[in-house]
């Protein structure tokens, strides 16, 4: 293989790198006359495919959360106690597929486990910045988290989009 085709080999798949990706972490901050306002982040799916795999998968997870139980997100586990939910630290080895509930879908292991590991590298983002800055982290569907600029979890949450 020559040096043309080694470039076009990489080329290509960083190409299909970018295209795989499903999710998008957004930030943004309002500015007043007072001066500007919190950081908000938000963690949304970002394709046609990833939005459907999302709302599937979030119904379950809200389900799951109704009937008293955890929604592991890799490195965060979301859960009800004493009728408020919260976020709290959960599995040290956040990119193992193992740290992550998985959605009774019909949809191939290997894709799911992408799909949420993506979700969990992105979530973790998001909380570094958001505890480097303070404001919100929502992550659409799921739950919306304030978080003062250096607090330590686990982090009082509310859900976003959906009802207990």
């Amino acid at each position: 293989m020559g040096p043309m085709t080694r470039w076009l080999v990489l080329a290509l798949s960083l190409l299909g790198l970018a295209l795989a990706q499903d999710w998008r972490l957004y930030e943004s901050r309002s500015h007043t006359e007072a001066g500007p306002g919190p950081w908000r982040y938000t963690l949304s799916p970002k394709t046609k495919e990833a939005q459907e795999l999302w709302r599937r998968l979030s119904e379950q997870y809200r389900d799951h959360l109704r009937a008293g139980y955890r929604v592991d997100l890799g490195g965060w586990r979301v859960y009800f106690r004493g009728g408020v939910l919260w976020l709290a630290p959960h599995c040290p080895k956040a990119d193992n597929p193992a740290c992550f509930t998985f959605g009774a879908l019909p949809v191939e292991k290997a894709r799911q486990d992408r799909f949420l590991l993506e979700l969990g590298a992105l979530l973790e983002e998001g909380l570094g910045r958001v505890r480097a800055t303070g404001g919100s982290l929502t992550l659409s569907r799921l739950f919306r988290v304030e978080v003062a600029r250096g607090a330590s979890p686990p982090y009082r949450a509310a859900p976003s989009g959906w009802r207990p």
